[in-house]
This record gives structure tokens, sequence and C-alpha cells, in this order.
């Protein structure tokens, strides 16, 4: 996977993120500046599901965030179970919009 690859995939992203903030009922504007650790901080409490660069999700309460790890509740199809994942290793989160 090249440069170009990683390039279409990071503005995929910013644009998926853009549309879904313009899109919110909380209309909640993208800072410049905006991180996956900033807007993970910003949903906590919130449901959302995260796209590793694995290429696997994982849905969940977001329930703590720190620098380098955010701490997921009740995972999607995991009830019992918490997930500790480490940051940077998220390419995406998808954060759910009530009364859509």
């Amino acid at each position: 996977m090249g440069m170009k690859y990683y390039s279409v995939f990071f503005a995929l992203f910013i644009a998926t993120l853009t549309c879904s903030s313009l899109l919110a009922q909380d209309k909640a504007a993208l800072q410049p500046n905006a991180t996956v650790v900033g807007l993970l901080q910003s949903n906590a409490g919130k449901i959302v599901e995260l796209h590793l660069r694995s290429g696997e999700k994982m849905g969940g309460k977001v329930a703590q965030v720190s620098d380098n790890i955010v701490h997921i509740s009740n995972l999607t199809g995991a009830e019992y179970f918490d997930a500790f994942v480490d940051a940077k290793d998220i390419s995406a989160v998808v954060v759910r919009v009530a009364g859509r």
C-alpha cells in the first residue's frame, strides 16, 4: 500500500469527520487542530464505533480517554467485556447521532 492510498484514506477520514459534524444534531464544529483523542474525549459517555488500522471495527461506550489509551465499555456484541485501545491504532471514529 503506497503513500497515495494513505493520502486518499486520510482525506476520506477527514471528510467523514467533517460531514458527521455538520449533520450532527449537536451542530458540533470540527476544530482545525482536532485529534482522534480529542474527539473521543468530547464524546465520553456516548456510544461510538472505532475503525482500527488493522481493519477491525469495535463499538461500545466511551468510558475514559487518556493521551494514549481509550477505554470502551459495554462492547457491542460482547456487553460483558471492556476494551482498552491504543489511540494510535484508531483510524476513524463513528458517532451515533440520536433521533436518526
